[in-house]
């Protein structure tokens, strides 16, 4: 919890707790250390000073134990009144009975029994040290002082207490300095903290942090600034690509309210243009057969013409004939984009090359054709459209037939959820030049030379791309043509054998 909650102050005062508790901590440290050193170097002084001492009242005491004289010994231990931390002091005989004795005014403390040697004991807070009296080498008594270490208590109290002095003056000097230092380095980061915040709430990119170093937290405030830099680039950027959106959007959407306007007219446009050739080609057929049937009562009327009345009406004849035919593509051709509502029927095609060749069949026995077709597949269509199709394309290779009887090849194959057809022939051959042509309405690549209405193709490509599919045709001159086109295969539909 306590690191939890120093996470969460401002960083200046982080900074001054840090410096503080380090401070504290070494300060501590050191002084302790030094304390413990000299508590143990003044109590080996003390031993030193005090085996020293004994050892000079031993030796000013060897006349008094010599004689006996138990007044001098108390008047040389007496003397021992000047050093306040001798508790007791003690002169044995040699027999280890005492002479003489000084006990330290208030105190009851007594002497220990003398030990054999020179030796300095610590026990229970006291110092004890025995020296033997010796005269021509022969021990006549023994010297005991008892020594209290009061005094190191003392010194290590005075110590401690020059610690906590020097502690705090030590702290308040270093809170001092510290506050004034970590507010010049904290001052930076306060302030970019600052700014960040400012660009946070109002976004707004222009916002700068100020330099001012070339450390560590200046290399942060250049990055940060930076990357302010960049952000308002791509901010205004954005901005504008945005701005262009929005145009764009508005101009896209005048453009589809346009283009809908401009396509609701070309519908309307369309819906009139065929409901005219619709209207046209059935109104017109009528007056056409009229202009024929009384061509040729005329002439049965009036049998005997000459040769020129006779060739003006050949020529009326042939031309309302012409007429009529123009007439029936036109009615094929408006009514492909009819019933696009009602719902397909499959339609066996094999069944539509039947009916095709049926309404050749003239022209099939007049030019020896010969129509070969592998079995041809099921689709889902209306059945004129396709018979259409088909009649127009043999009709067509019949048509520019070469010297040759014509040979034409139907065949079948899947490609990519298509069927694709292909009408072969033996005939003239196209020009590359001309393959796109031939499928435009009334593009007739041999004038009047060989009849027909120049409209064909051009039902054959519509019919193809009223269900989807395209048609095209490769050929070369006197190397026959092959017309091909798609159809969607209806789903599930087996490939034919």
């Amino acid at each position: 919890m306590i690191i939890r909650r120093f996470r969460n102050i401002p960083i200046r005062q982080k900074l001054l707790i840090i410096i503080f508790v380090t401070t504290a901590v070494t300060l501590l440290t050191s002084m302790v250390g030094i304390v413990v050193v000299d508590s143990v170097l003044f109590q080996g002084h003390l031993q030193r000073d005090l085996q020293t001492f004994a050892r000079v009242i031993a030796d000013n005491s060897s006349a008094a134990v010599l004689f006996n004289d138990s007044h001098a010994a108390g008047e040389i231990l007496a003397t021992l009144q000047a050093k306040r931390h001798i508790s007791a002091a003690c002169l044995y005989r040699a027999n280890g009975s005492i002479l003489a004795r000084y006990v330290r005014p208030g105190q009851k403390a007594d002497c220990p029994p003398p030990a054999g040697g020179r030796e300095v004991a610590s026990e229970n807070g006291t110092l004890t040290a025995s020296h033997p009296i010796v005269i021509n080498n022969r021990r006549i008594g023994t010297l005991v002082l008892r020594y209290d270490l009061g005094e190191l208590t003392e010194r290590v109290r005075i110590y401690g207490l020059t610690v906590v002095l020097v502690l705090m003056i030590a702290g308040l000097l270093g809170l001092a300095f510290s506050s004034r230092l970590c507010a010049a380095f904290a001052a930076p980061i306060v302030e970019l903290a600052g700014t960040a915040a400012l660009v946070s709430h109002t976004r707004d990119y222009s916002a700068r942090a100020s330099l001012r170093s070339n450390d560590e937290v200046g290399s942060l405030v250049t990055a940060f600034n930076e990357m302010l830099a960049g952000i308002q680039s791509r901010d205004t950027e954005l901005t504008g690509s945005l701005a262009d959106r929005d145009e764009a959007l508005a101009n896209r959407e005048r453009l589809n309210q346009e283009l809908k306007r401009i396509n609701e007219n070309l519908t309307r446009s369309n819906e009139d243009l065929e409901r005219f050739a619709f209207i046209a080609s059935h109104d017109l057929q009528e007056p056409l057969r009229m202009i024929t049937l009384y061509s040729q009562l005329l002439v049965k009327k009036y049998g005997s013409m000459d040769e020129q009345s006779a060739t003006y009406v050949d020529c009326i004849v042939s031309g309302t004939r012409r007429m009529r035919e123009l007439l029936e593509d036109l009615l094929v051709y408006a009514e492909i984009a009819a019933r696009s509502e009602q719902e397909l029927s499959p339609v066996d095609l094999n069944q539509v090359l039947a009916k095709a060749k049926a309404n050749l069949q003239a022209s099939i026995e007049l030019t020896s054709a010969v129509i070969s077709a592998s079995v041809l597949p099921t689709v889902a269509a209306y059945d004129g459209h396709l018979v259409s199709l088909f009649q127009n394309l043999i009709g067509n290779s019949i048509k520019y037939r070469g010297s040759q009887a014509p040979r034409i090849s139907i065949t079948v194959k899947p490609d990519n959820g298509m069927y694709q057809f292909a009408f072969a022939d033996n005939g003239v051959g196209i020009a590359p030049e001309y393959h796109a042509r031939i499928f435009q309405a009334f593009k007739r690549l041999h004038g009047k030379d060989i009849p027909g209405t120049g409209i064909g193709l051009a039902i054959c490509q519509r019919v193809v791309e009223r269900y989807g599919g395209r048609i095209w045709v490769e050929s070369e001159p006197g190397h026959g043509a092959t017309f091909l086109f798609t159809i969607p295969r209806p789903n599930g539909d087996e490939q034919p054998a």
